[in-house]
């Protein structure tokens, strides 16, 4: 008996009261293909089997806060600024500054790929009437292509 105790712990590490109770209700339920008392290999794939949609969600929940966590989350926030040591002070105001210059270019900068805009500066200079035609003349360009093609699938 002391053999099988064992062997039920063992097989049963880590498992939740309620996951316990629920493969439980199950396996009463005859959820197991056979009427006898489950061993403890069976015992623990039916605990499994009844927690495997609560551990998926836990894992999409975990996924989803590491995917979505903004950068500013996982970067170490300023310390305040030392006291009593005149060179720990200047030191932390020369990082602080450096900091804050890096914040500054980087919100003054937008991420721009230069492959996709190698145009940009021209785009720029132009007037609001050239940027229209630019874009009508485009948009003419498909639907007269589909229209044609609509034509010539007609006769």
């Amino acid at each position: 008996m002391q053999l099988m105790l064992g062997a039920y712990e063992v097989a049963l590490e880590g498992v939740s009261r309620w996951g316990l109770a629920q493969a439980t209700r199950e396996i009463l339920k005859g959820s197991l293909a056979h009427g006898f008392m489950p061993s403890p290999p069976e015992l623990r794939r039916e605990v499994d089997r009844v927690m495997a949609p609560h551990v998926a969600a836990r894992r999409r929940e975990a996924e989803a806060a590491r995917r979505y966590r903004w950068p500013q989350e996982t970067k170490p926030r300023a310390l305040p600024a030392p006291k009593g040591n005149p060179e720990a002070v200047a030191r932390w105001r020369a990082r602080r500054e450096a900091e804050k210059a890096e914040a500054a270019v980087k919100a003054a900068s937008s991420p721009v790929d230069r492959a996709l805009f190698a145009d940009r500066e021209e785009r720029l200079k132009r007037t609001s009437a050239e940027a229209v035609a630019d874009f009508i003349s485009r948009q003419g360009g498909r639907h007269s292509r589909s229209s044609e093609s609509e034509k010539e699938a007609d006769p």
